[in-house]
């Protein structure tokens, strides 16, 4: 026998129970986290060699989110990965993650024991790597009773950097944390295991909810569907740790598809 721990994130009284069947936690899921945002970020040259606004204005920096020193992509809804990012001496990517919008007054965490037998060869999401047999309710409670920890989302390293950003509805299964997600023996829960963790985004005023973690493990929350706002924004910005203002935003500019 096989267990895994996945966690879902659902409005108060939404939370399956002990007995539950998958389609019960992902029916769950979808009722708590509805939307998100898609972030990117790009190291540039300092100074950089073309502005923003000139960037746009040549198409380089278009809604796809695409690296705008590479070959033009106009995609508003292309998904895959930029392999290009990752050739040359530096590595301009350096953020491709997607943010879903946590609501910590309004959420409510629920933590399930999966049991089966693991299926061989599989890989990835704990429900596609077990048979399930059973599912155990471990935890329920409010996200506004979890433990706190801050984290800085944006680069902190000095430079002159360039970030695109766009809304999106979204669909997530359940959390899992990261390998090794899948145990031989029953899981030790400990709700004191869990963080919730709090960023500034950018020149944001208040702190931003932007995950959790277990163990000191981020939780993924495997995006199942996602539809993009057609219009995305492009933002430049310069860190500098000796300025008064560590973050300083130079440029923004909303853009649409061509």
């Amino acid at each position: 026998m096989a267990h895994a721990l996945v966690f879902v994130l659902a409005p108060e009284g939404a939370l399956p129970g002990d007995g539950a069947a998958w389609a019960d936690l992902l029916a769950a899921q979808r009722l708590g986290v509805g939307s998100g945002i898609a972030l990117r970020m790009f190291r540039t040259a300092t100074p950089p060699e073309l502005s923003l606004d000139e960037l746009v204005a040549s198409g380089q920096a278009n809604v796809s989110g695409a690296d705008p020193f590479e070959p033009l992509r106009t995609d508003p809804c292309q998904e895959d990965p930029i392999p290009s990012a990752e050739a040359g001496p530096v590595r301009r990517l350096i953020c491709d993650a997607v943010v879903p919008h946590l609501e910590p007054r309004c959420l409510w965490l629920g933590a399930y024991e999966l049991n089966g037998e693991e299926l061989q060869g599989s890989t990835g999401h704990p429900v596609d790597r077990l048979a399930i047999t059973s599912i155990r309710c471990l935890d329920q409670f409010s996200l506004r009773d979890a433990d706190n920890e801050t984290c800085w989302f944006y680069p902190t390293e000095n430079g002159d950097y360039l970030c695109w950003e766009n809304q999106r509805s979204l669909e997530l299964s359940p959390g899992y944390p990261a390998d090794p997600c899948i145990q031989e023996q029953s899981i030790p829960y400990e709700r004191s295991d869990l963080r919730l963790l709090w960023s500034l985004m950018a020149d944001d005023q208040a702190l931003t909810c932007v995950g959790l973690t277990y163990q000191t493990r981020r939780i993924e929350w495997p995006v199942t569907a996602s539809d993009p706002e057609p219009f995305a924004t492009w933002t430049s910005f310069r860190v500098d740790s000796m300025a008064d203002d560590n973050y300083r935003e130079t440029s923004s500019i909303t853009v649409f598809p061509g």
